[in-house]
Parts: C-alpha cells; structure tokens; sequence
C-alpha cells in the first residue's frame, strides 16, 4: 500500500466500522490472485511425480491468542492469517481462514475460490512453508490496523490428481500489507496487498 494512499485507505475503514452496510467498501483494484505467489506453470507435466520439496505447510500454525484490541495483537493476527495462506493451499482445509476473513476482503474470497476449485480437481500445494520475518504496525484507527508483513516462503509444488508436478514456486521473500479490524473484539482480515 502506498504511504501516500494509506491516510485515505484508513479513513476509508473507519467510515466503513461505523457504517452499517459495508458493500461499498470493498477496493475493486485490489489483487485477485488465482495461485499462490509466484507460481510459473511448467511447459508441461513432468511424466513421474516429483519429491515433495521441505519443508511443507502441511502444519496448521499455532492460532495466537486474539483476546486483546491491540497493535501487538493486530501483528499476531496479521502474521497468523498469512501463515495459513500455505497451509490452506497445502491441505484444503479454510476453516481458519474463512473464520478471519472479512465479508468484504476480496483477497481473502479469492483464495476461497481457489483452493475450493483446487480440492475438487484433486490437487495440493506441496512445500511452501512461510516464515514471518518481521510485523509492524505501521498505521491504526479505533479497531483497525494496518500491518506490513515482511515474510520467506519456501519452494512448492502443485501435485495434480495423478501424483504428477503441474506448476511450481520459486518462493522468496515478500512484503505483504494487511488491514485488520476488531469489531467489539471480533477479528477480521479486511484487505491484504502484495508487493
């Protein structure tokens, strides 16, 4: 998120916590990924499947506590959220993730849609754990946050139905900005942007 917008971007929010409909809120040029970050597809499918890259995401990461509105508690929540970005790609599970989206959060529905798609094809994510490098809030107004990331995602794969590598990720390192709100304590991703 550009500093220069993230005045608008946080006034933007603080309208829509104290409006009572949200749908004009959602940011219609936000990203809308249809793969994890990075991924190149492979001129074509390797004819035996390929070693699983380590580590992997298959581990839910450890949900923090969220009993706090708070900075520290926006960072946790922030980094928690994106950990869970590989994991659902790796096991099909969104429980987590579906519980911290946001209505409005177009990233957040795009993943949805993804790895729904994804499941149903027979696919998985293999590798691509995320390492959280650093958290900072670098902008709130009353329960809401806006939270840069800076996070190492390690290699992956896409192992389709047959067990056969259809796409790839190099990984890398990446700076994620995060809107978190906590309305009357419930904790929600609002938007994430990718650098």
């Amino acid at each position: 998120m550009r500093r220069g917008t993230l005045q608008v971007v946080m006034t933007v929010l603080s309208l829509c916590a104290t409006s009572v409909a949200l749908s004009g809120c959602s940011d219609p040029a936000a990203p809308r990924p249809t793969t994890p970050p990075a991924t190149s597809a492979a001129p074509s499918p390797s004819a035996t499947p390929t070693p699983t890259p380590t580590p992997d995401a298959a581990t839910p990461p450890e949900r923090p506590d969220m009993s706090q509105v708070d900075a520290a508690t926006a960072e946790a929540v922030a980094t928690y959220f994106l950990e869970l970005y590989p994991y659902a790609y790796a096991t099909g599970d969104l429980t987590e993730w579906r519980a911290l989206s946001h209505p409005e959060c177009i990233f957040c529905a795009s993943v949805i849609t993804n790895v729904e798609q994804m499941v149903a094809a027979g696919e998985h994510w293999e590798g691509g754990t995320a390492t959280i490098e650093s958290a900072e809030v670098v902008a709130s107004v009353p329960e809401a946050f806006d939270v840069t990331v800076v996070t190492v995602e390690e290699p992956s794969i896409l192992v389709d139905a047959d067990g056969i590598t259809a796409k790839s990720a190099d990984g890398g390192r990446g700076t994620s900005h995060v809107i978190v709100t906590a309305h009357d304590g419930d904790w929600r991703v609002r938007e994430i942007e990718v650098e």
